[in-house]
């Protein structure tokens, strides 16, 4: 794989290919403008830039994984089911924060998303017993009406 470096001095920018050993967190560039250089993937190195990167895309994560559980919350017609996947899908976010992204984000960060996770966690699994147990409670007067007849 070829490596290269921009360097940016003032309105100038030049390109320059070279050998990287050093890793940092890669991922694909999501750039759409047909004018630019077209890059298969993006090696970031430095700490702060990466932390950023990240915070940003667990920011928006988090908000889709969040409105998907709230939707799960306020439905009446909710199976446990959904509440399963809904849990499923938070689960998948935070072995991704604990096992992608544990070196390449700040200690504070992974704090922080995981402890909003644990809160979520907390309402689904509340919200799935009370499924269960209502839907116990439905099959149980099903079975009573079919018994009376």
């Amino acid at each position: 794989m070829e490596h290269y470096v921009i360097k940016k001095k003032n309105k100038n920018k030049k390109l320059n290919k070279f050998d990287f050993t050093e890793e940092g967190y890669v991922f694909k560039p999501n750039i759409k403008s047909p004018n630019l250089i077209k890059i298969s993937n993006l090696s970031i190195t430095n700490i702060e830039i990466t932390n950023s990167i990240l915070t940003k895309k667990l920011d928006k994560s988090f908000r889709k994984l969040a409105a998907i559980i709230l939707n799960v919350l306020k439905d009446e017609d909710a199976t446990s089911g959904d509440g399963t996947i809904a849990l499923n899908e938070l689960m998948k976010e935070k072995e991704i924060i604990t096992q992608k992204y544990r070196e390449y984000l700040k200690k504070e960060e992974q704090e922080k998303y995981l402890k909003r996770l644990r809160i979520l966690e907390k309402e689904i699994k509340e919200k799935i017993v009370y499924l269960n147990l209502k839907e116990e409670h439905l099959h149980e007067e099903e079975l009573e009406k079919g018994h009376s007849r």
